[in-house]
């Protein structure tokens, strides 16, 4: 990480004083902080979200601006580790802290886990603490059970304040926040870039600038009473105000940019742009081995996600037990494991627990890893915000899809999504029968799909999404 002088060069200062044209854009990322996690040497985030948001400011860096993003201060060298090498020279850092006097390690410390629990989910606590018994790392289990302890603590913590800030923000009394002002008065930020249209609802009170709103879904039209799905009062108040404070709203998927005109929030078809997504894992084609995913099963199903209801994760594991029983019933002795990035328990894991494996956490290089030697993509979703990223990334890495029918795929592949194997939502023997018919052949998978192969090459290219970025931020 940069050292004492690097790092002062790393701070970015706002000033009133014009100093040329308005030609840096600014990026709300202070949100993702917490959840960015350091291991072998490699910064990664598990929030899709921030992964696409990376990509976005590699190509605003190669079209020429000047990036500034926003963390607090203990999450600078995670933030700067995660986009470094996207944004490249051209990448500060604004500090948006209140300045405390006299502030200890244990009160930062404290101030970490509160945003801790309000962003990671309780399951990965608990994942990690599996992994640690697995490994036999028994040293480490006592730090851990502190740490999850203290995260449930505040995530209890977290939920009353929720309810107080919603009761706020149905008042129409938006929270302000100093940074906002800064940014506000300062001439050399051009545009501003949202990167979640509720996490940062300070924003409201932007003024003078050039907003961008990073809009992949609005999942509580399709869920309109699941609170996991992000239908909350307070959502739609903070939501309807970013829409209407936007220039511009972003979108990677046809089919989300031809729905959300008709959702609560009111967006304006004119000011939707609709820019695909390129394959967004850099570094997983020459990714070598790593000791820490151990020795791999035979045959596996793998699906990176979180555990949301709109992923129907009890399919995929419905599909293992599936495929297990008809190995069994044809006298094989070969077994499918599947593979996820949350940990499925009780209800959801459908009977297939012993079959299940949650690695959370994947670095870039572990995800590619895994997907080139997965049996296949096993995608149950049933809705998404947008065109499949894990589809571009089996696409791109030559990995058989098995995947739901949806809207989000066939809008963007259009004919050549006939010859992906695609089935209905929900329909898990279906899923099964595709699956072991590419464990019979997986060659012929590969080969069968290469029309979706290639067109994914041309459409999901860089090039591609940085021309559609230079036309979504220009003048």
């Amino acid at each position: 990480m940069p050292g004492r002088t690097g790092r002062a060069r790393l701070i970015y200062t706002p000033t009133t004083k014009m100093e040329g044209p308005a030609e840096t854009v600014l990026v709300a990322f202070h949100g993702f902080g917490p959840s960015i996690v350091h291991r072998n040497g490699e910064y990664h985030c598990a929030e899709g979200i921030a992964r696409v948001i990376r990509q976005i400011i590699r190509a605003l860096a190669d079209l020429g601006f000047k990036i500034v993003v926003t963390s607090h201060r203990e999450d600078v060298d995670r933030i700067h580790g995660f986009l470094r090498f996207a944004a490249g020279p051209n990448l500060r850092i604004m500090i948006v802290d209140e300045d405390v006097a006299g502030s200890s390690e244990i009160m930062k410390s404290i101030g970490r886990l509160r945003r801790t629990a309000s962003i990671r989910p309780f399951s990965d606590n608990v994942d990690h603490l599996k992994r640690l018994c697995r490994a036999g790392d028994f040293k480490s289990v006592p730090r851990a059970l502190a740490s999850t302890a203290a995260v449930a603590v505040f995530k209890v913590v977290h939920r009353l304040e929720v309810r107080i800030s919603n009761s706020k923000i149905a008042g129409d009394n938006i929270p302000r926040a100093k940074y906002v002002e800064s940014i506000n008065s300062d001439t050399r930020i051009g545009h501003v870039l949202i990167s979640h249209y509720y996490t940062y609802p300070e924003l409201a009170y932007l003024q003078h600038k050039k907003v961008v709103l990073y809009l992949p879904d609005y999942m509580p039209h399709f869920y309109k009473n699941s609170v996991k799905m992000g239908a909350t009062r307070q959502s739609a108040l903070i939501g309807r105000k970013m829409v209407a404070k936007a220039r511009r709203i972003l979108t990677n998927s046809a089919f989300t940019a031809s729905y959300l005109p008709e959702t609560e929030l009111a967006a304006r078809p004119e000011n939707i742009v609709h820019v695909p997504l390129p394959f967004l894992n850099d570094n997983s084609p020459n990714a070598e081995f790593v000791d820490r995913l151990g020795k791999l099963p035979t045959y596996y199903v793998f699906y990176p996600t979180r555990d949301r209801p709109s992923k129907r994760l009890a399919d995929f594991a419905r599909t293992v037990v599936i495929v297990n029983k008809q190995l069994k019933e044809a006298g094989s002795n070969e077994q499918l494991v599947g593979i996820l990035t949350t940990p499925l328990t009780g209800k959801s894991a459908a009977g297939a627990e012993k079959h299940l494996v949650s690695l959370s956490e994947l670095t870039d290089a572990e995800l590619g890893y895994l997907y080139r030697n997965a049996l296949c993509l096993l995608f149950t979703s049933e809705m998404e915000g947008n065109f499949p990223t894990q589809i571009t990334e089996a696409l791109h890495l030559g990995v058989p899809v098995v995947a739901t029918n949806i809207p989000l795929i066939t809008l963007e592949l259009g004919d050549a999504s006939a010859c992906l194997d695609l089935v209905d939502v929900g329909d898990c023997e279906g899923f099964a029968d595709r699956v072991t018919s590419i464990l019979a052949d997986r060659a012929a998978a590969v080969r069968r799909q290469n029309y979706a192969r290639e067109l994914a090459s041309q459409k999901f290219t860089y090039d591609n999404f940085k021309q559609g970025l230079a036309e979504l931020f220009k003048g």
